[in-house]
């Protein structure tokens, strides 16, 4: 073998020695290793220095930035000196801000709805399947006065106002269940409402905010100003 083989061999031995023992048995592995290399008289290489400890860091969340010739490149380049990965993304195209040209039918989507009556309160509701078809399921409520089964059907008998089923209003697209849900909760607490459960409790900590997002009730004139206006 060349003589540079044969003094690689020990410092082979000496890295697979170190990756492979524990603690307790590296000084006895070294040693035996030591020994072996001395008999083959084969060089002994340099004790390895020891492991120094790493300074602590600190996990940093990588930066997404929109790519800008000239001006993204040089801020990811103060990111990286501060440890930071950044990460660059396409800019949005013009396309991606324009509209569909698809017609969409409206309430054919899942989501939290509100219905109106001309007291003033408003019934907060939300639905896996289309909103439409929901709509439509409370006002059959109404006409076969299922008052124990809807609140809708019970608000409408017991108080004889009238519920504008004619403008449901749309408060949130959402299929997913979860955040439908709280959703669906954060709305009862901002709408006045004849709703007979609250929904998903919602954290007390949220309460400021929801309480500065809350609608106030609109009388049976202003409703009907509004109705003319539009």
């Amino acid at each position: 073998h060349h003589p540079k083989q044969l003094a690689t061999v020990g410092k082979s031995l000496f890295q697979r020695a170190h990756g492979l023992c524990d603690d307790r048995h590296l000084a006895a592995e070294l040693q035996h290793v030591k020994q072996v290399l001395r008999d083959n008289k084969l060089q002994v290489p340099r004790p390895r220095h020891r492991n120094r400890v790493k300074p602590a860091t600190v996990d940093r969340l990588p930066a997404v930035l929109p790519y800008v010739r000239g001006v993204t490149d040089k801020i990811g380049y103060i990111l990286k000196r501060a440890s930071i990965k950044t990460y660059f993304k396409p800019p949005k195209k013009i396309s991606q801000s324009l509209p569909s040209v698809k017609c969409h039918i409206p309430l054919q989507d899942a989501g939290v709805y509100k219905l109106d009556c001309d007291c003033g309160l408003s019934y907060i509701g939300q639905t896996k399947r289309s909103i439409g078809t929901r709509v439509k399921e409370h006002i059959a409520d109404v006409k076969h006065r299922r008052s124990t089964k809807s609140a809708v059907a019970e608000h409408a008998e017991g108080s004889s106002h009238y519920i504008r089923f004619d403008q449901p209003q749309i408060l949130a697209k959402e299929s997913k269940f979860l955040p439908r849900m709280f959703r669906e909760a954060i709305e009862i607490k901002k709408h006045p409402n004849f709703n007979r459960e609250d929904g998903w409790k919602i954290s007390p900590t949220w309460d400021p905010i929801i309480n500065k997002l809350k609608a106030k009730p609109k009388s049976s004139a202003a409703r009907h100003q509004d109705t003319v206006s539009s």
